[in-house]
């Protein structure tokens, strides 16, 4: 994965440089995509490349490259670096790019920095996910518009660390006595074999992962809602389960000290799973 692309370039990283004024480094203002490759083929790739333009739009940096453009430059890394079997993640990053000064305001003569790198991603095996994984409650401290998936992630990142450090896989946030998200994820949680997710909002990010879930659900018939998840229905559900771009679908067995219904995968999660398992299957054969 020593290959990236850099600003119409593709080049080893450690050829790469950044001007220390480019906006990024100073004031994070630059957002970025994460995209799961499958035995070498993107999953997903044009609805993330939507949601990437979303950001781009949300935060006025004008879209460097077309979609089709985007898809050739992954197509390009693929092969560059070897990578035509691997499961591996994309990362695109753009920020708003570099003058020769430090101001808060916004020239508009700025040329936007962008990047396209392999990383390894977080992907647990068959018998990690089915073994299910430990998360903690904490208060949201974000900021407002986490449905931008922008780069300043500080909050984010103390939020994920808290978790890391408690022995959990993930935190899952509380505001105002409601759950938003995972400090780097969607939540799910099932009652009575019906599944509910939080209704998309500003504190929300609209994953990739979380809409394929939803669309194998309706696809094998599970009655699911998206609404305000009071923090008493987290805690009482009988499953609970996260979902990121590389982890996945991931069943959450124990919340802070307390198992989650028997303490194992539920029947419902383990449903979805295989039918999330085979929509990848027929996304990688098209």
């Amino acid at each position: 994965m020593d290959i990236i692309y850099f600003n119409g370039e593709f080049l080893p990283f450690e050829n790469a440089t950044i001007s220390v004024y480019d906006r990024g480094f100073l004031f994070g203002d630059g957002v970025y995509e994460v995209i799961p490759v499958f035995d070498g083929k993107p999953f997903e790739i044009k609805a993330h490349l939507e949601r990437l333009k979303k950001s781009l739009e949300a935060v006025q940096i004008d879209l460097p490259l077309s979609n089709q453009r985007w898809i050739e430059i992954c197509a390009e890394l693929i092969q560059k670096n070897n990578l035509k079997e691997s499961t591996f993640t994309l990362y695109l990053h753009v920020t708003r790019g570099s003058e020769h000064c430090r101001r808060h305001t916004i020239s508009k003569d700025m040329k936007p920095t962008v990047i396209v790198t392999c990383m390894k991603g977080q992907f647990f095996t068959e018998e990690e996910r089915y073994k299910g994984f430990k998360a903690i409650t904490l208060e949201d401290s974000r900021r407002r518009d986490c449905y931008i998936k922008e780069i300043s992630l500080l909050p984010s990142v103390l939020l994920a660390n808290k978790a890391i450090s408690s022995g959990a896989l993930e935190a899952i946030l509380i505001r105002d006595g409601y759950v938003t998200e995972g400090a780097v994820s969607n939540v799910f949680i099932v009652r009575n074999n019906e599944i509910f997710t939080p209704a998309l909002s500003n504190y929300i990010l609209g994953g990739i992962t979380r809409q394929v879930t939803l669309k194998v659900a309706r696809d094998i018939n599970i009655p699911f809602y998206e609404q305000l998840i009071a923090e008493k229905m987290l805690r009482d559900a009988d499953e609970v389960w996260i979902t990121a771009s590389s982890r996945e679908i991931c069943p959450i067995v124990q919340l802070d000290e307390k198992l989650v219904g028997t303490g194992k995968m539920g029947p419902v999660a383990k449903k979805v799973i295989e039918a999330y398992e085979d929509y990848k299957l027929t996304v990688r054969d098209d």
